[in-house]
């Protein structure tokens, strides 16, 4: 019960400032004037399409366009297994689709694993290009202070939010052998079937417990971070996408 009020006051707290900033973002757009746009509707929907949600401009440069693919994809699913855990954070259950959903849970949380596993590579070495290669365009005048600042942050909330993913998974594997009443079988997981042995199979029952009660309130946290971070960054797209 201790838990579920923190996640309700924790929900609330983190939509209410949310709501305050993308209120603040909603009446700098309506300070804009009305226009009657004519032309081509059906090519302006294309453009919607191909630029906002398609990010058809990043795929001037193929290789780094799919390791942005990758984190754009991953950001995008691993908020499928947000549901279960707001269901979970209000109700009090744990993995609450595991059990009704069957092989097709675990093949959505398989699939959300190795996405995530390709945006982790991809974060490694956009970071790695910014701070160690220093690609030149990354170190221009106009890219000083804040929107440097601004992409390192981002991609660091991405790997905080990757190890809470992975801690969560890979120690409830091993709980659901140690305690399957509590922990719901999920199945053979395409990555924390093999990393959670491998990271946490030495640990006690105890430490299991508050690895993978780490990693549920890091995600969630680390969602929240972005939902009231992304509103001052230029990564707001990845919002409204």
């Amino acid at each position: 019960m201790i838990q579920q009020i923190a996640f309700i006051l924790v929900t609330i707290t983190a939509f209410a400032l949310a709501w305050r900033a993308f209120s603040r973002v909603r009446r700098n757009i309506l300070l804009g004037q009305d226009e009657r746009v004519s032309g081509d509707t059906g090519q302006r929907w294309r453009n919607v399409l191909l630029v906002s949600f398609g990010q058809q401009k990043m795929f001037t440069r193929w290789i780094p366009a799919v390791f942005h693919l990758f984190i754009y994809v991953a950001f995008l699913l691993t908020q499928v297994e947000l549901i279960e855990i707001f269901i979970d954070g209000i109700s009090g259950r744990h993995r609450f689709f595991a059990d009704k959903l069957g092989g097709f849970y675990t093949f959505v949380i398989s699939f959300i694993e190795i996405l995530s596993i390709l945006a982790f590579v991809a974060t490694i070495i956009f970071l790695a290009r910014r701070n160690v290669l220093k690609t030149p365009r990354f170190w221009k005048p106009e890219m000083k202070g804040w929107p440097q600042l601004d992409g390192n942050l981002i991609l660091i909330f991405e790997i905080i939010l990757l190890i809470g993913i992975f801690s969560m998974n890979g120690a409830d594997v091993l709980l659901q052998d140690i305690d399957p009443q509590h922990y719901p079988e999920t199945g053979q997981l395409a990555v924390s079937t093999w990393l959670g042995p491998a990271l946490f199979g030495g640990l006690s029952e105890g430490a299991l417990h508050v690895v993978e009660r780490f990693g549920w309130w890091i995600h969630l946290f680390m969602v929240f971070v972005f939902l009231n971070y992304l509103p001052y960054s230029k990564h707001l797209h990845i919002f409204l996408a």
